[in-house]
């Protein structure tokens, strides 16, 4: 493990040296899969995805309605990778399924074992569900958060995990009959700051070993994350920790692991995954170009698209009587706005743009709630990293860019992460309260949720005389790692809960009615 080398760190902490991390194991088996991941794309569709310790030919998974008569198998030439990475990322797309049944799986390899999944509700069918989701959410245990002490730049952490408390993931293990599906908009392993996440801040010399110390990190999350990513479909898009450079050098220093920059372990985990919008096909620009991989991505970059989805930073889904659009707040904000990533952005980044063109996100999010069919799916919920309603550090050029749309379109609810703790916003628009509360607002419900916990560990909320004019109806004040639970229980009824992990308490809960 990872935490292995503190010691023989702080022991050589003098010299600028560090210790050899002790990386995940291989195993034996090079094809044994890894880090399982599932999407859908449609309901009659589902894209499974995993990890390798080597490249696959044909990455292959054989399916069934039975767990043992899986008489069908599909098979792709999806296998790629980054110069830095250890593992290649395969995916595989299983058609010709039938809607919200459940399936059984089995990756092609001599040491794999039987999984499953469901697909997904078909648009217009108002069955009540549950979506479980989480947001900014670190590796767990020894590496990541535990019960060592630490700080980050000085802050003090509110509160550590305690013997006997459930980590985010393991809390949503243990309810995985209660909901149907994962929502992760943004921050995924915090391996980017791998000096912080090891508790020795900046020390010179340690650049060579990042790439090293980070791909350990980020393998621990997903092997971690694969007992709810392998048995639920695990909807994402993009948060600033998939980007950040800053945080993983020392001052001065020009590199980090590329999978650590311009979103490049994300687009190699993600990309070919999340479900194409109909009629759009899948571009992405990762900033490297090497082999076959890097030829082949470059190759989709130059797709061209008729819906201007471009998976997996901004695409749609339908699910029964929801209609879900996830977006990027981190670039291509459109209009001639910079990205908090981009070069000249907020963080000191130089990531992106992804679009063919400027405005290729918010054109392709106005079409797309425009042509939302309210009677088929009544419930419409988008979902970013970065909030502008939130009491500290609003992403005010996300507001800029993306309000308007979400006005325009009468969008129900938009879920958020990136701060630190829980908040529920209640119904907002222009910077002013919908006077209609949670009883047919006019108004999105905004709801911001950054507290699945890692190494930070939870941000206090700021001072009373600080908080923005509008208010926060409901925080938890860096106490409680959690999750939310949205559970759609009719067209026109909503319950939005806020569920400690350590627990499973639901410690906050409000309905909103919307009369559709």
């Amino acid at each position: 493990m990872l935490s292995g080398i503190l010691l023989g760190a702080a022991l050589l902490f003098g010299t600028g040296i560090l210790a050899q991390p002790e990386l995940p194991t291989i195993p034996a088996d090079l094809s044994t899969p890894v880090q399982q991941r599932l999407a859908f794309n449609g309901p009659t569709s589902m894209r499974v995805g995993w990890s390798t310790y080597e490249r696959l030919g044909k990455p292959t998974v054989e399916f069934g309605v039975f767990p043992h008569l899986m008489t069908r198998s599909a098979s792709s030439e999806s296998s790629t990778t980054y110069p830095t990475s250890r593992t290649w990322s395969n995916t595989v797309t299983l058609t010709g399924l039938l809607p919200y049944t459940t399936y059984y799986y089995k990756i092609l390899s001599t040491n794999s074992t039987i999984g499953s999944f469901k697909t997904a509700r078909v648009a217009g069918d108002h069955s009540p569900y549950n979506m479980a989701g989480v947001i900014d959410m670190g590796v767990f245990g020894p590496d990541g958060l535990s019960t060592r002490p630490t700080s980050f730049t000085g802050m003090p952490i509110p509160d550590q995990l305690k013997p006997g408390d459930h980590t985010t993931i393991q809390a949503l293990a243990a309810t995985l009959a209660q909901y149907e599906f994962i929502l992760h908009p943004g921050d995924f392993a915090y391996a980017d700051s791998w000096l912080f996440e090891l508790g020795l801040g900046y020390i010179n010399g340690t650049q060579a070993q990042g790439p090293a110390i980070y791909e350990g990190l980020i393998e621990q999350f997903f092997d971690q994350l694969s007992i709810l990513s392998g048995s639920k479909a695990y909807m994402v898009t993009a948060g600033n920790h998939e980007s950040n450079c800053l945080n993983g050098k020392s001052p001065g220093e020009a590199s980090c692991p590329i999978g650590q920059t311009n979103f490049t372990g994300f687009v190699n985990r993600f990309s070919e995954l999340m479900p194409e919008t109909p009629d759009s096909i899948v571009g992405v620009r990762p900033r490297f170009d090497t082999g076959l991989e890097g030829a082949r991505m470059k190759a989709r970059a130059l797709a061209a698209s008729k819906t201007g989805a471009l998976p997996p930073f901004w695409y749609s889904f339908d699910y029964g009587m929801t209609h879900y659009l996830l977006f990027d707040t981190e670039t291509d904000l459109g209009n001639g706005i910079i990205g908090p990533d981009e070069a000249g952005g907020t963080q000191g980044d130089s990531d992106g743009p992804f679009g063919s063109y400027m405005n290729q996100q918010v054109d392709f999010m106005d079409r797309d709630l425009a042509s939302v069919d309210r009677k088929l799916t009544p419930w419409v919920f988008v979902s970013g990293h970065r909030p502008w309603y939130v009491d500290s550090g609003p992403c005010t050029v996300c507001q800029q860019a993306f309000e308007p749309i979400l006005l325009k379109h009468k969008v129900d609810v938009a879920y958020f992460g990136h701060v630190h703790n829980m908040q529920l916003l209640g119904p907002l628009a222009n910077n002013t309260r919908d006077p209609a509360g949670y009883d047919n607002p006019s108004a999105p419900v905004y709801v911001v949720n950054g507290a699945a916990g890692h190494f930070e560990g939870l941000d206090l909320l700021t001072t009373p005389d600080k908080l923005p004019s509008y208010g926060i109806e409901w925080f938890n004040n860096g106490t409680l790692y959690g999750y939310n639970m949205f559970k759609f229980l009719d067209k026109d009824h909503l319950e939005i809960e806020f569920i400690s992990s350590k627990d499973g308490t639901v410690v906050n809960s409000v309905t909103l009615f919307k009369k559709h």
